[in-house]
């Protein structure tokens, strides 16, 4: 395959995914001063509670549903007939999963104890129907994302991510509607999750018959399946399903704590603030999503040059857009967010440093854990977890009665770092015993630019009295960083990437 089609396949899937992010940055810009307006913050608190306790229980599904994807992708490559196996196979480990899941919510509307662990405090009434609303979304992902969203994988290695961003898009926007129309109608609880339910299943099943009219030699997806496969692949996907869960648990788990210590009402506070240093998460998603396909066939036809030279150029491309944009935004996030907010919440700066530094962190890293994910390297994925949880979760609540929310910030930003630490030191391990390396000096620019920022960050989460000159100083590091891994790049690959920037994209700019 010709790095011209590479780098075009690329450049497609990222612009419907720069259209995506788009998307998804006005959603959350547009959903919080609404949900606020329509519903207060004590239920739009709730609502967010509710959904963060979903996609914990939702996560049990995410390691194994992942596991069976990435076989997907992987052979996909190397052998058709089983790639049918494990996906006709895959129904057997999701309907176990999923009678775990519905039991859980079973035991959401009995049991106080699984509310509280939920971080749901209310009365008994409300928690009746908090109960009943969260059993109402698991039952509906049951029978429809779980199993649909592994065949959604098929889309990836068959040429068709293009179109899966395109349903992933539609997704995203009919939730976003369904949460807008309910926030202002003051839906409570119960009827929102039955608005948001009806919205998901109907879009997975209308994918599930698109994916059947565009693969249909693939269908029956459940046809030549093995009890003793799904059950193999699930117990080789139990790491994966715990480094999710522990994944999830950061994500949601960190709402349900505030929730849990200082009520549903300090939510939206934590919520607002994690919205805007995860919409440079959402660039930085968008910028490694484009290249999963391309790093899985590297893996599975032994091309690991090819993998390096490919994060070298992640490295320079988005290293410099989400470090300089982190950067060049920050003086303006305070004055947005009050008038984002409509100054309903209080503006946390320490939190939001600390946040922006952990995305950063994690933004080096991106696409080393893609590849990680891809050949599910089940160790490194469920360390790094680990590493994470206990940094965000337990670390972080420790913190907390110091330094406030802020102290969920300083966890995140540990787990990053150390998380980061071991994925390149893994990264270069495997590439030494296939003798390839990434160069030090790539590694050493990636450090430089990261490090100034991070530095900078922290300094100003602390209100130190020289950041502004710690300011300038990462702003030059920064820009000096790509300007330095720029010229380490072979000019061969420059050459390919000018004329991918330019050439190609003028042509079609004309052509429109």
């Amino acid at each position: 395959m010709s790095h011209n089609k590479i780098e075009q396949r690329a450049a497609k899937i990222g612009l419907v995914n720069g259209i995506s992010t788009l998307l998804s940055i006005a959603f959350q810009l547009l959903s919080v001063p609404i949900c606020l307006k329509y519903w207060g913050k004590d239920t739009y608190g709730s609502w967010l509670t509710l959904y963060a306790s979903f996609m914990l229980i939702r996560s049990l599904n995410t390691g194994y549903g992942n596991y069976v994807g990435n076989k997907i992708n992987v052979l996909y490559h190397q052998d058709q007939q089983a790639l049918r196996e494990h996906m006709a196979s895959s129904i057997i480990g999701i309907a176990i999963i999923s009678a775990i899941q519905l039991s859980i919510g079973m035991s959401a509307i009995f049991t106080d104890q699984i509310m509280l662990l939920l971080g749901m405090n209310a009365s008994s009434v409300n928690n009746l129907d908090s109960g009943i609303a969260l059993l109402i979304l698991t039952v509906t992902w049951a029978l429809s994302g779980s199993y649909i969203g592994i065949i959604h994988r098929l889309l990836i290695p068959t040429g068709l991510m293009y179109q899966a961003a395109w349903w992933g898009m539609g997704l995203q926007a009919s939730q976003f509607l369904g949460i807008m129309l309910a926030a202002i109608l003051h839906f409570d609880l119960l009827q929102t999750s039955l608005l948001f339910a009806f919205i998901q299943f109907t879009v997975y099943i209308a994918s599930a018959i698109y994916i059947r009219i565009k693969l249909p030699a693939y269908y029956p997806w459940w046809k030549k399946g093995s009890l003793r496969t799904g059950i193999k692949d699930l117990r080789n996907s139990v790491l994966l399903t715990i480094s999710d869960i522990i994944r999830q648990g950061i994500s949601n788990g960190t709402i349900i704590l505030v929730s849990y210590f200082s009520g549903s009402a300090s939510v939206p506070i934590f919520t607002t603030v994690r919205t805007l240093a995860n919409l440079w998460t959402t660039v930085s998603t968008l910028l490694s999503t484009p290249l999963f396909p391309e790093i899985v066939r590297f893996y599975a036809t032994g091309e690991l040059q090819k993998l390096v030279t490919t994060n070298r150029v992640y490295w320079i491309i988005a290293g410099t857009i989400v470090n300089l944009g982190v950067l060049i935004s920050y003086p303006l996030i305070e004055p947005i967010y009050m008038h984002w907010t409509a100054h309903a919440v209080t503006f946390d700066k320490s939190l939001v440093c600390m946040l922006l530094a952990s995305v950063v962190t994690a933004n080096a890293g991106s696409l080393i854990v893609l590849y990680f994910q891809g050949i599910n390297a089940l160790g490194i994925i469920f360390s790094t977890s680990i590493i994470r949880g206990i940094s965000s979760l337990a670390a972080g609540t420790g913190l907390y009665f110091y330094f406030g929310l802020a102290g969920f910030g300083m966890g995140a930003l540990i787990g990053e770092f150390f998380a980061l630490i071991l994925m390149v030191l893994y990264f270069k391990l495997l590439l030494f015993k296939k003798n390839t390396h990434i160069p030090t000096l790539s590694l050493l620019n990636m450090t430089i630019s990261t490090g100034s920022v991070i530095l900078f960050f922290i300094n100003e989460s602390f209100n130190a009295s020289y950041s502004n000159y710690v300011y300038s100083a990462a702003l030059l590091a920064v820009i000096f960083s790509a300007i330095w891994g720029w010229i380490l790049l072979e000019i061969n690959i420059r050459r390919r990437l000018i004329d991918l920037i330019f050439r190609r994209f003028i042509k079609k700019m004309q052509a429109l």
